[in-house]
Parts: structure tokens; sequence; C-alpha cells
């Protein structure tokens, strides 16, 4: 594995997520409403490749988060999280999944994810070194780490930051576009950060209890990866820490 799957001797395999034409012919294909426990969870499980276009992704997060067009209505999404003034409950199926206060601040949270695509193409999943081997054109890196190597690598993503402020950012959104559309925005910019995810309640019953999803444009990450051996990460002080928090 790369340097950083080595040194923090990860229990997943880092995932690397590009977009091609069509669903490759050797990868297998998610059938069940979430996808993310066949795209991103078995993947990094097993390093097996995983692929979807938009027939094959059932949620409307999903259709969102992995790149296929946008979430459909924001303002039902947002009086769907909200908690529903009792005097509009009867518009919706539920009282609202509470989240936030009201739709306008769920709003708020909402418009900051950008929308991808138009439903055309496939997503692809697969191991970061054969990605990399075979020159994909990788967008995003997908770790699902412990809150010890969460840690790392939130300071390894700041370690040659040069403007202030966070290094790793904690945006609302669904587990998917915490993976995948979020962290490709932040891609985007001049001062990429680290998206730490896995905060969808819904999904958290896909992974073990103390994993978190920690994913970083593709830059940020070749970025991170140069540092690696110059950083804290290169001491033995980091060997014995690790130890003792694992």
């Amino acid at each position: 594995m790369g340097k950083i799957a080595d040194i923090l001797a990860l229990d997943f395999i880092p995932v690397a997520i590009y977009r091609t034409d069509r669903i490759p012919e050797d990868a297998s294909v998610p059938t069940d409403h979430c996808s993310i426990p066949p795209l991103l969870v078995n993947c990094a499980r097993s390093g097996k490749k995983w692929s979807a276009d938009k027939e094959h992704v059932y949620c409307h997060g999903a259709i969102s988060g992995f790149g296929f067009g946008g979430m459909g209505s924001r303002q039902r999404s947002a009086w769907k999280i909200s908690c529903i003034p009792p005097e509009h409950q009867h518009e919706m199926s539920h009282g609202g999944k509470g989240e936030f206060k009201n739709p306008e601040i769920a709003m708020i949270h909402l418009d900051a994810i950008k929308d991808y695509g138009d439903g055309k193409d496939a997503i692809v999943f697969q191991a970061l070194d054969e990605a990399i081997a075979e020159n994909r054109p990788i967008e995003v890196v997908v770790f699902l780490a412990d809150p010890t190597r969460i840690s790392a690598l939130s300071l390894l993503a700041g370690y040659s930051k040069s403007t202030p402020g966070p290094s790793t950012v904690m945006p609302y959104g669904h587990a998917c576009q915490q993976v995948y559309a979020l962290p490709r925005a932040e891609g985007e910019t001049d001062d990429p950060h680290a998206v730490l995810g896995m905060t969808d309640l819904y999904a958290r019953r896909f992974v073990p209890p103390e994993i978190m999803s920690f994913s970083v444009p593709y830059k940020l990450y070749q970025r991170m990866d140069s540092d690696v051996e110059e950083s804290f990460l290169g001491r033995e002080k980091w060997a014995e820490t690790l130890k003792k928090c694992i």
C-alpha cells in the first residue's frame, strides 16, 4: 500500500473514487437501497472494485452525493430533515427528522452542497494503489479509520497548509455527499480541506462504531503523501502513540 496506509497500519484499504463512461466489466454493482455498504465499505474491506450508474443507485442522497444530478427538490428535503411546525405536519408523511430547528436553517446547509453530473456516466470505487497504478482519473481518496488514525490524517492534512483555518471540516450531508460531492468540491478550490464524514445517522449502521470516513480531493492526498516522511509520522513517537491507542 501507499506510504500513508503503511505508516498508519490501516485496517481498511484506502479507496479511490473516479468517473468513467460506463460501469467497468470487472466491477461489482450495488443492488441495495443504501450505496455506502457496497460501494465504499466493501471496497475498503476487500479491495474489490465496485461501480454504479444512476440506474443502480436507489436513494436521492446517493444521486446527489455520487454525482448523478441534484437531490430533487431541496425545499422538500429541507422539510424532511427539520422539525416541522405542527400546522404543516399534515403536508409530510412524518413530522420531520428533527436534524434542524426549521426548514430555513436546513436550506442554509443544503445549499452548501454542490450538485454534479447529469446521470449519463458511472462512478467507480477502487483500491487506491490499483487506481494509481492504472493511471485512473482519481478525484477523491477515502479512508475509513478510528479516532487515532483520523487524528493523524487531520494533522497530516494540515502539515504543509500555508493558510489559516482548519485542515479538516465536518459539514452536514448524507454519507455519500461527505464521501464524494463535498470533497470533490474542495478539490476545485485553491485551499482544499479534508472532509470528515459518516455522521449520517442512517449510514452509521453500516460501519463499526468507532469508524469515520476521512475524504480528501486527490491533489490534497498527493500533498499529504509527499509530506509523510518529514512529518511527525516519520518519527518513532508516532509508532509509540499508535501502539498505545489501538
